[in-house]
């Protein structure tokens, strides 16, 4: 009869002891040098993959940054021409105004008043002149004050003088006109 021991004897392999030791520590070694080597390829390839990001994301920043001043320039120049617009509205709408004026003073104006000067500054209008009475200003000025068209109409001053020995009273008036 055959006998066949199915069981390992593990004496006689703890016999070899120093060499198995050596054995295993050489194992860990090489795979610990191939886990490193392993790692410092991957991190390597991250790296280099990071670094061609970011100068593909720097490159992509210069040129939005360069779009984004050419929309600033370009609303920077939308507002001005907005600003011309609205002056050029407020000019077209009060173009007509010094004659609107012109003709409504003219046809106030009664006998024995003519004027001397008529400006128009800060919204308002000032204007200077002559009658041969104060009667006659006093109708001037409230023909002024009926009118549609004037507002805050006031007599600034009215003094006595002589011109070319005749007596005359100077005027100064001011108002506004309605839009």
């Amino acid at each position: 009869m055959i006998k066949i021991n199915l069981l390992s004897d593990n004496r006689k392999r703890k016999s070899k002891g120093p060499e198995d030791l050596l054995r295993a520590i050489i194992i860990v070694n090489l795979s610990a040098l191939l886990i490193a080597g392993a790692v410092t390829v991957w991190v390597k390839s991250k790296v280099g993959h990071l670094g061609d990001e970011t100068t593909a994301n720097k490159t992509v920043v210069e040129t939005l940054t360069r779009k984004i001043n050419e929309v600033k320039k370009f609303e920077k120049l939308n507002k001005e021409l907005e600003e011309q617009g609205k002056i050029i509205e407020t000019l077209r709408k009060n173009q007509a105004v010094p004659v609107r004026v012109l003709d409504e003073v003219s046809t106030l104006i009664p006998g024995g008043v003519w004027l001397s000067s008529l400006g128009f500054k800060d919204n308002g209008i000032s204007l200077e002149g002559n009658a041969f009475s104060n009667i006659d200003i006093v109708s001037f000025i409230d023909n002024l004050k009926k009118a549609p068209d004037l507002s805050d109409v006031y007599l600034e001053e009215s003094r006595e003088m002589e011109i070319d020995r005749v007596k005359v009273y100077r005027f100064k008036a001011n108002f506004r006109v309605r839009v």
